[in-house]
């Protein structure tokens, strides 16, 4: 008994001392592995880090003292630092995001920099291809003088522009040359000062189940330099359920820059950039070739047949034009028809009326120009038949009758005088005896509810701004069959970035058919460098009228997406989070009351959009509100 328990204890020692002597050799070989100069971190997709020194904008108590705030850096509802991994849950046929934050720890320069991401693989061997991510390098803008709004997040390097690292095709630059890249970005130029850059990952989960059968998926990142290399995780969990192929809000971007000026190759990038971001585009321009003698109007549809038949019956999203993600084979939500008043700010009269027009911006008018005598019998008719054509032109293609068709007068646009609402009602009573009733006039701006009241008993659709919204109004106005949606500007970029999410939150609080933005790239060819694209006398806004950077700045064959226009595609997700749920009135009472403990009240203000008080400015609870919908249609099994 002596002899054997000594000889036991000779062992156990031996082994212990063996397991000792691998731990030891283990942690050297950890500690070689794991690079001194840099680190790894990750945030969720509604924030965005200062490169300068780590902290979110967002970050900002005195501002928002229910923002986000704590050691995000090592742990939050997506982000375990001590295991280094990331969490996301998903529905299919949906993109979620997030951030890896690359810091710089020493005062020597980070060389070298790149990132691989591996196929996600699920129950059963499933797997979810590296094909369904997509992998950005951010960009950051200089904010040197903060937005003129009732508040700002600040002066500073704001990060927006998403550079894809994966499809990099450029005329000026090689191949792939933003990867791998050297903190400081000596392209970026942010000098010394730059402690880290922010890569943007968006994962697509396909919407058939046998591509992505419900449960947990894992992946590796695996972040280098030539110091060395960080492995992260990533688990996926996908719910047993798919956001619908339609968009039930569709989310309005108002363009009347140079889209429809664009090859037809690129053109079409952009609507399909817009569509995997679940919003729609309302392109002001395109017009058909039209012949007028007389009374006698000719339309040739050729060209405008050509260009936009592919988006009117859904062909441009689908494989045959290199698309993939949600609204496959869709055809777009509305078209902007060409119809606009009198281009020139003179007055006109009619039977004692003053007709106003507003000054000529982007394009003439059509389908007719306003004769020097003021409006004739001639007028009248040619704009009937204009749109009587189109109705007729339309209805003749059965393909194309899911696209709402939108009257809208440009040279109307924002007129706060009594002579151009009274031209808005004239235009609007001319199309209503036309008996082209599939076309819809519309009106927008920042009007009173007063006006708008009065204006919305000739038109279709009514674009509301915050401020003087009065819900019980706008109630009555739908009883009529006025379609109504709101209008502001939901994002500069040193505004609050929960902004452009909570566009479709609002919509839903108060029933609103959708929203409408100005502006897709305004100014876009000088905004990587200057951010100020809007400026009126000493007010500057920053990025304001800017969603998507032109690619040929920065050697892209393609459409570069913001942050902020993610923020909006989050908005639109989780609407359709939202529309699902809300199919009982268990689930719609669930819906309500989890919306209406985010958003408070922000059409009653006049305020700028995103002012502290107007929703929860913690992204966190945004997020909490969707996970909790998000289970409960999983085990529903919707």
């Amino acid at each position: 008994m002596v002899a054997n328990h000594s000889g036991n204890s000779r062992h156990t020692s031996v082994g212990k001392g063996f397991l000792i002597f691998l731990a030891v050799v283990w942690a050297v070989g950890s500690c070689r592995a794991v690079p001194a100069d840099f680190r790894v971190w990750v945030a969720n997709d509604s924030v965005r880090i200062d490169p300068r020194g780590g902290k979110a904008y967002e970050d900002n108590p005195f501002l928002f003292p229910d923002a986000l705030t704590g050691d995000y850096q090592s742990s939050s509802l997506i982000w375990n630092g001590a295991r280094r991994t990331v969490t996301l849950k998903a529905a299919r046929n949906e993109s979620v995001s997030f951030q890896i934050i690359i810091d710089r720890l020493t005062d020597k320069p980070l060389s070298h920099v790149r990132a691989k991401i591996g196929d996600l693989v699920g129950p059963n061997g499933s797997r979810i291809s590296r094909e369904q991510m997509e992998l950005f390098k951010e960009w950051y803008a200089e904010v040197k003088r903060p937005s003129s709004m009732d508040y700002t997040l600040g002066a500073g390097w704001y990060p927006d522009a998403l550079l894809p690292c994966d499809r990099w095709q450029g005329n000026l630059y090689p191949a792939n040359y933003i990867m791998p890249f050297d903190i400081p970005d000596q392209l970026n130029n942010l000098g010394k000062q730059q402690r880290n850059q922010a890569l943007w990952i968006d994962l697509y989960v396909p919407k058939e189940r046998a591509e992505a059968p419900p449960g947990r998926y894992r992946s590796r990142i695996v972040v280098a330099a030539d110091s060395g290399s960080i492995e992260l995780n990533l688990d996926l969990e996908v719910w047993d359920f798919a956001l619908p192929e339609e968009s039930h809000l569709a989310g309005n971007i108002h363009t009347d820059t140079e889209i429809n000026d664009l090859p037809e190759d690129l053109e079409l990038k952009y609507f399909q950039l817009i569509r995997r971001h679940r919003l729609a585009m309302g392109v002001l321009g395109y017009a058909p070739d039209a012949e007028i003698k007389g009374t006698d109007l000719r339309i040739d549809w050729t060209s405008y047949d050509r260009r936009l038949g592919k988006y009117l019956d859904g062909r441009a999203f689908t494989g045959e034009y290199g698309y993939h993600g949600p609204g496959y084979g869709i055809p777009i939500e509305h078209l902007v028809l060409p119809f606009d008043s009198h281009p020139m700010n003179v007055y006109k009269v009619r039977r004692g009326i003053q007709i106003a027009g507003k000054e000529f911006k982007f394009y003439r008018a059509w389908p007719v120009d306003l004769p020097e005598q003021g409006i004739t019998p001639e007028y009248e008719t040619v704009f009937k038949k204009a749109f009587q054509a189109f109705q007729q032109h339309f209805d003749a293609n059965p393909r194309w009758n899911r696209t709402r068709l939108i009257v809208f007068f440009l040279g109307l646009d924002e007129a706060y005088d009594e002579t151009s609402w009274e031209q808005m009602v004239y235009y609007a009573k001319l199309l209503d005896s036309s008996g082209a009733t599939r076309l819809k006039f519309r009106i927008d701006g920042l009007y009173p509810m007063e006006a708008m009241e009065r204006l919305s008993k000739y038109v279709d659709i009514a674009i509301l701004a915050p401020g003087n919204w009065d819900l019980a109004r706008v109630k009555e106005m739908r009883k009529n069959g006025i379609e109504d949606w709101f209008y502001t500007s939901p994002g500069v970029v040193d505004g609050d970035l929960l902004g452009c999410r909570a566009m479709s939150w609002v919509c839903w609080k108060y029933g609103i058919s959708s929203w409408t933005v100005w502006e897709l790239d305004y100014n876009a060819l000088r905004a990587y460098l200057f951010p100020e694209t809007y400026v009126t006398g000493d007010r500057v806004y920053n990025l304001h009228g800017m969603l998507v950077y032109r690619g040929e700045t920065m050697g892209l064959k393609q459409p570069v997406a913001s942050i902020r226009l993610k923020q909006l595609r989050r908005g639109a997700q989780d609407y359709e989070y939202f529309w699902l749920a809300a199919r009982d009135s268990k689930g719609r009472a669930m819906v309500d009351q989890a919306v209406g403990g985010v958003i408070n009240d922000p059409l009653r203000s006049e305020l700028s959009w995103g002012l502290p008080g107007m929703w929860n400015h913690n992204s966190e609870v945004w997020e909490k509100v969707r996970i909790r919908i998000g289970e409960a249609l999983h085990s529903s099994g919707r």
